[in-house]
């Protein structure tokens, strides 16, 4: 009889979390207002089309040169992301054309936004300020000449803006975010894309997996469908794929981040270099060098000097990262200064008048692979040129293409949710771009906009969160954000909340 009973008791709780589980993840399916959100966010391809129109093949720089020889010679290296360089081969397969990659990624960038703009809605955001947040994105001068620049900085932007989307969706289902399966493997999926497409990815990756284990801390076993398909893929990426492609797994030494640091240091204070870090300088470059090429918020001019032999750092790492971590400790206040230089871009939205801010170049640089400028349509050429040449004038940079202002409104977007309680959860997504933006800082060698690109574009897709600072209530939340015992739902089990609830309504 004991047993019959248990086998009962055990069915009807499983037909309870099945129940739970099935009306949590569906709910939103019955309502249409995330569908007119996705399709009308998804309008917003429309501009970056007409720029992939005007300036067809795109905006191409000596970078994108390089990453074009590869794929035309078969020689894959490894200095930017091969994974990327073998992303644009497998495109241009199927059309061999720059044009081919440029419209591949606006199209990409477009799906991306509108998913966004579906899960704001999904939280609770007004449809109208979700979807007009990714009109903004699709219709600022900085992101369409951005999105067809060949530029691997635009494939880690969609690969951003997808974790972006998938944690928005953890921001909103909580627990039962991991209840299914797909869910946790796309958001892997989507790490990985981000440690694939930049070498500086690996960092923002791995730092927003940690969060992820201190949320759920109590039950880090959830985290295995993500963690592990975040290892499978890069492994599968960097182990056979590398291997058939037979790419030069070679790249920037991590040591090299660190040559404005100890530059700066010796710049400024040459008294604190011992012989042996002065004979280490000298076999790098002449000392006079270390000092004339230097630049705070331009690493190129030394880095890619003439008398600079970098194959000297990448031969021996260990000793040069070794003396930048010593300058970097002992010469903390020139340190300070220089990330602040060579970040300022990210926090200053004015345009000093000695600081130049990289963007997409104008002309197609000479080559010899026949890569010229060929418009589709003159009439979007015309308009497109005219925007562009407009905000490249020095009186409009610091809001069409300094990042600053975005950046600060995002944070602040996120330090007003933070003070409220029912709000706190939307600081999941929020730690994605602190993690990012502390990475930019502190890596980034030169204002370049497109650094901060995936910053700019997610910023302006948070500005929506701002409703919920006004109206908490409004955010969704599982069970319409009951809570059980005085705790929020985002470390509650929520099928046990359910199951009571499901019990106290049958007693009535």
């Amino acid at each position: 009889m004991v047993p019959a009973v248990r086998r009962s008791a055990v069915v009807w709780w499983t037909s309870a979390r099945r129940d739970a589980r099935w009306s949590t993840l569906q709910s939103v399916h019955h309502d249409t207002g995330p569908r007119r959100a996705f399709l009308l966010a998804s309008l917003g391809t429309l501009p970056l089309f007409v720029w992939w129109l005007g300036w067809f093949p795109g905006f191409i720089s000596p970078d994108s040169l390089d990453q074009l020889r590869q794929i035309q010679t078969g020689d894959f290296t490894n200095g930017h992301p091969a994974f990327h360089t073998i992303t644009m081969w497998l495109i241009t397969r199927v059309w061999d054309s720059p044009g081919a990659v440029t419209l591949v990624q606006i199209a990409a960038l477009g799906l991306l936004l509108a998913v966004v703009a579906r899960r704001l809605v999904e939280l609770g955001a007004p449809r109208w300020a979700a979807v007009g947040a990714a009109w903004l994105v699709a219709l600022s001068p900085a992101v369409g000449p951005t999105a067809i620049s060949l530029w691997k900085d635009v494939a880690f932007t969609v690969a951003f803006l997808w974790v972006f989307a998938e944690l928005l969706m953890l921001a909103r289902l909580h627990s039962a975010y991991w209840w299914d399966a797909r869910n946790p493997i796309r958001l892997g999926a989507a790490l990985a894309l981000v440690w694939l497409s930049r070498h500086n990815g690996l960092l923002t990756a791995l730092l927003v997996v940690a969060v992820l284990v201190w949320i759920n801390r109590a039950s880090l076993s959830r985290l295995a469908p993500t963690v592990l398909t975040l290892l499978a893929i890069v492994a599968v990426v960097q182990g056979p794929v590398y291997w058939m492609f037979s790419v030069d797994r070679s790249k920037p030494a991590a040591a090299e981040v660190l040559i404005p640091v100890v530059a700066s240091s010796f710049l400024h204070e040459p008294d604190n270099f011992s012989t042996d870090e002065l004979r280490l300088l000298s076999s790098i470059a002449p000392l006079e060098v270390w000092q004339s090429r230097y630049d705070c918020d331009n690493a190129d001019r030394l880095l890619f000097a003439p008398e600079t032999n970098i194959d000297s750092i990448r031969q021996d790492s260990g000793a040069f990262l070794r003396l930048g971590i010593r300058a970097a400790v002992r010469d903390l206040d020139t340190t300070m200064g220089l990330f602040w230089c060579r970040a300022s871009f990210l926090f200053a939205p004015g345009q000093p008048a000695d600081a130049y801010l990289q963007r997409p170049p104008f002309e197609i640089p000479p080559n010899d692979l026949d890569v010229v400028r060929s418009p589709v349509w003159s009439p979007a050429f015309d308009v497109t040129r005219h925007i562009f040449q407009s905000t490249e004038s020095s009186s409009w940079l610091w809001l069409t293409w300094r990042p600053a202002i975005v950046i600060w409104s995002m944070l602040a977007t996120y330090a007003l949710l933070a003070r409220i309680p029912a709000t706190r959860a939307l600081l999941i997504p929020g730690a994605l771009l602190g993690i990012h933006l502390l990475n930019v800082s502190f890596t980034s060698l030169n204002h370049e906009f497109r650094l901060a690109f995936p910053l700019y574009v997610a910023g302006l897709l948070s500005l929506p969160l701002l409703w919920f600072a006004r109206h908490p209530g409004g955010l969704a939340q599982p069970e319409a954000g009951h809570v059980a015992m005085g705790r929020t739902l985002l470390h509650d089990n929520v099928t046990s909340v359910r199951v009571r609830q499901r019990e106290s309504e049958r007693v009535k």
